[in-house]
């Protein structure tokens, strides 16, 4: 197999500048300009190796997307068979696997979606994949609560986990971690057992 071409590299290059720049200054504030800067090319070759502005977004929410469905999935399938809530809030709250820049990426995409009607159909897509499949492990844990508590539960989870990274910047994610996870915890203690 040969080594990649130069224009996926450069896109790749391109990709990971414009990702960084998303989680610094929003979709709205990442131009063109200082992706083109955060990536050491310039403008022109941005655009040659990417295309205009719309392409680079679509570029980036396929590679967001997807990437984030290959982590989630790699995630789900080391679950074990029982005690999987446990090993979910592990995941979920831990240092191991936070990742502040990815956070504030897809929150910045789900805010963008609000004038963007296929980014908020795909948005509300992987938003209800990530719920659904929540709802399912604790089911598989908790399969005598009512589907409305767990989606309750779940819903409640995925709150907590945005928000607490979404405290990056303002650098209180690690001293909120912990109340985070106890907060999760107690909203799993709410469901009924076996």
């Amino acid at each position: 197999m040969g080594r990649p071409s130069k224009k996926e590299e450069r896109t790749e290059e391109i990709l990971d500048a414009f990702y960084r720049c998303v989680a610094r200054y929003g979709l709205d504030g990442s131009t063109l300009e200082r992706v083109a800067e955060e990536s050491g090319l310039k403008r022109s070759l941005v655009r040659h190796f990417v295309g205009n502005r719309e392409a680079l977004e679509s570029l980036l929410v396929d590679r967001v997307l997807e990437q984030s469905l290959q982590q989630w999935r790699g995630f789900i399938d080391a679950l074990p068979a029982r005690n999987r809530c446990d090993h979910l809030l592990q995941g979920l709250f831990s240092d191991q696997y936070s990742d502040a820049e990815y956070i504030l990426v897809i929150e910045s995409l789900i805010f963008s979606s609000a004038r963007d009607k296929v980014l908020r159909l795909r948005m509300q897509e992987w938003m209800q994949r990530f719920t659904d499949d929540i709802t399912l492990i604790l089911k598989s844990d908790h399969p005598k609560s009512a589907d409305q508590d767990l989606e309750a539960v779940s819903f409640g989870l995925i709150s907590l986990y945005f928000n607490l990274d979404s405290l990056a910047p303002l650098g209180l994610n690690q001293r909120y971690r912990q109340p985070a996870c106890i907060a999760a915890q107690h909203l799993l203690n709410s469901l009924t057992t076996n």
